[in-house]
């Protein structure tokens, strides 16, 4: 009866044990100044076989963890300036973005590259939106591309016309 008496109870120890390794809690998704680093796809993001697509504001990382710190970082990255965004410093920070509300994503060398030559060759001063296209590997986007978007600020988030222009922009 006794060595009964031990092997039950090393038996519902066993299981106890068993059960209590296997329910580990979920992992969280990675913080950046803030904000989640890609999280789930949210209405800025799309997947696709070569990645996931983002539209948002491109700026450099220096002023960006300031932008994540005050306010809504949307409307902060809307006024960022392009000779801002080339100053040394900032430009050497590296680039990234801020999608989807305020979500920010840092980009890899790859996407520094890009978003540099973007602001070097745009006309525009401000207000520096981009369609990117990339894969999470850690906590940067491996950008395979990245285009400026002829869409406003004021435009993000409207739903777009039949021909997929957003208020006449064709």
């Amino acid at each position: 009866m006794k060595n009964m008496a031990i092997a039950l109870l090393l038996c519902v120890s066993v299981m106890a044990y068993a059960q209590k390794s296997e329910t580990k809690p979920e992992a969280k998704p990675k913080k950046a100044q803030g904000h989640e680093v890609a999280p789930e796809l949210g209405s800025e993001q799309v997947k696709s076989e070569k990645g996931m697509k983002l539209h948002g504001y491109i700026v450099d990382q220096m002023c960006a963890k300031g932008m994540a710190k005050k306010g809504d970082p949307m409307a902060r990255a809307a006024k960022h300036s392009k000779e801002c965004a080339l100053e040394e410093a900032c430009a050497a920070s590296g680039y990234g973005m801020f999608y989807d509300g305020g979500k920010w994503v840092k980009f890899d060398e790859n996407g520094d590259k890009l978003a540099k030559a973007m602001f070097e060759h745009s006309k525009k001063e401000n207000d520096f939106m981009a369609d990117v296209v990339g894969e999470m590997k850690g906590e940067k986007l491996v950008v395979t591309s990245l285009v400026e978007s002829a869409m406003k600020s004021d435009e993000m988030g409207k739903p777009a016309d039949s021909d997929g222009a957003h208020d006449g922009h064709k």
